[in-house]
């Protein structure tokens, strides 16, 4: 009997979502047309704001939906379909995006058009974007060639705009699986055997404020709600709560990993002199220059010491990103315009006593070393490096670490990934909707299930989400069919594992 009550659940949920594709779609371009850069998503109480369009879109499912401040003017949204227990699946998406850049590398000069066109794929890991009479060719990530691969159609509908992959889409589905879940049951009289929590965070491409405020701690939402506090695993994870890290991705292949991340400063001072008698002085900015092409010329010999205490057999070898910013000198302040970034000097004519640079260096995890100490061992070799470059009179350096998330592998390797309940079912039911199976991958990037995992202690998929490319760039889109087959497969996983209550 409940076998035939869950199958009448199913139906219901897949012609709700097709019912309302429309919608969704509009609703989709709304998020896009509405910037939401991080601490600045909006209030649920204002209908012009991102968190405002999502509240309205979440209270039109007949649902308990709220807010969380997190910042005055930026809000997370919850929505809940509330289920005996406190035994939960929490889908989880930011609504926070990157700044769109220079507005005159994108179509029109408009980077939240919000507009419909296609992409199609060209092979060899490039694809032409079409909107609105423009065309564009850029390469695309091996892991999103691999799904374009397996698909029988090259060309596809989409929305484009900033955030429309990271992370309007993900955002749109969830919205719409929720939807569904929730007129399903009413229309069959079911009952999940547990919560379904939609969380809408904020702030993800910057502090993370949003999702600590939400998962981490007794204070945390979730603490407060008491989904924190059930009974753990061996390894110290809930047993009766699962996660979802909703994010632009690749098709709801199922993401089992992400690469930790540590930043350091390096900072190099100088001697000043007046720029007419150069030889008086020691730049700090050329000394930044040797260092910085040091590194980048050490970078084998460095990966190779690292990977002695570093496990890379699921996510892969550490990378490393050399200058990711840097300053120095004069420079007083700088401003991005329309016609690009606008510096403020003094000092011209001097030789500079500092200069500053960033490196961000991405690791999979250590099975030997604690975190702060693997962070620690990778400070200590890239020291070890610059210890190398002998330095002039008047020179000197100092490595900072500024801060740093730990990785995230759901298992040793993708073998023992596919073993795990939470994984096969999202796996199961993509295949279901997508006619294919997915692989499993790992994401380049971090994102909120560092914190969900390792802070909350929630098994969680790291990243599953909509198809789309060019997130934190220029011509960014997202697959429309894409995130409507996202709503269903959520919805249908989400399903499978709470169950029906008796």
């Amino acid at each position: 009997m409940k076998n035939a009550a869950k199958t009448g659940i199913e139906d219901a949920i897949v012609a709700w979502v097709d019912a309302n594709r429309t919608a969704g779609i509009r609703l989709l371009q709304e998020l896009v047309q509405t910037p939401s850069y991080s601490g600045k998503e909006g209030r649920g109480d204002d209908p012009t704001t991102v968190a405002g369009r999502v509240f309205e879109a979440a209270r039109s499912h007949g649902s308990r939906v709220e807010t969380q401040v997190v910042r005055p003017e930026s809000e997370n949204v919850i929505e809940v379909i509330e289920g005996p227990g406190k035994r939960a699946v929490v889908l989880e998406a930011h609504t926070d995006t990157v700044p769109e850049g220079d507005p005159r590398l994108w179509h029109d000069g408009k980077p939240f058009s919000g507009a419909e066109g296609f992409v199609e794929y060209l092979g060899d890991r490039r694809v032409a974007v079409e909107v609105a009479g423009g065309h564009y060719e850029a390469g695309i990530r091996d892991r999103m060639a691999r799904i374009w691969e397996l698909r029988k159609e090259k060309r596809l509908p989409i929305v484009y705009g900033r955030g429309s992959c990271d992370n309007k889409g993900p955002v749109v589905s969830t919205v719409m699986a929720l939807g569904a879940l929730a007129a399903a049951l009413n229309a069959t009289g079911g009952q999940l055997a547990g919560s379904v929590i939609g969380a809408y965070s904020v702030d993800e491409e910057t502090n993370a404020t949003g999702i600590k405020s939400f998962t981490c701690g007794p204070d945390s939402w979730l603490g407060r709600q008491g989904f924190l506090g059930g009974p753990v695993d061996g390894e110290g994870f809930l047993k009766e709560v699962n996660g979802i890290a909703m994010d632009g991705s690749y098709g709801w292949v199922p993401i089992v990993g992400h690469r930790g991340s540590v930043q350091f400063e390096l900072r190099t001072r100088g001697r000043s002199a007046h720029a007419a008698t150069p030889h008086l002085g020691a730049s700090a900015t050329e000394l930044m220059a040797i260092l910085l092409l040091h590194l980048r010329k050490s970078e084998e010999r460095m990966r190779g010491q690292l990977l002695a205490w570093l496990e890379q057999s699921l996510l892969g070898p550490p990378t490393f990103a050399i200058g990711t910013t840097i300053v120095g000198g004069g420079i007083q302040a700088v401003a991005m315009t329309e016609e690009g970034p606008r510096v403020e000097r003094t000092g011209v004519n001097a030789v500079p006593n500092w200069c500053q640079a960033t490196i961000d260096i991405r690791f999979p995890p250590s099975y030997e070393l604690s975190l702060a100490d693997t962070v620690d061992s990778i400070k200590r070799v890239i020291e070890a490096a610059l210890q190398e470059v002998p330095l002039a009179d008047g020179w000197s350096w100092e490595l900072i670490t500024l801060g740093y998330d730990p990785p995230v592998a759901l298992a040793r390797n993708f073998d023992e990934a596919a073993r795990l309940p939470l994984v096969k079912v999202a796996r199961n039911r993509a295949a279901q909707i997508l006619g294919f199976e997915p692989h499993l991958e790992t994401a380049p990037g971090g994102t909120d299930a560092t914190f969900m995992i390792h802070e909350g202690r929630i098994p969680t998929l790291v990243e599953f989400g909509p198809a789309g490319a060019l997130s934190h760039d220029n011509h960014e889109y997202v697959e429309v069919d894409s995130v409507i087959d996202g709503a269903k497969i959520l919805a249908l996983t989400t399903l499978d594992l709470l169950g029906l209550a008796d």
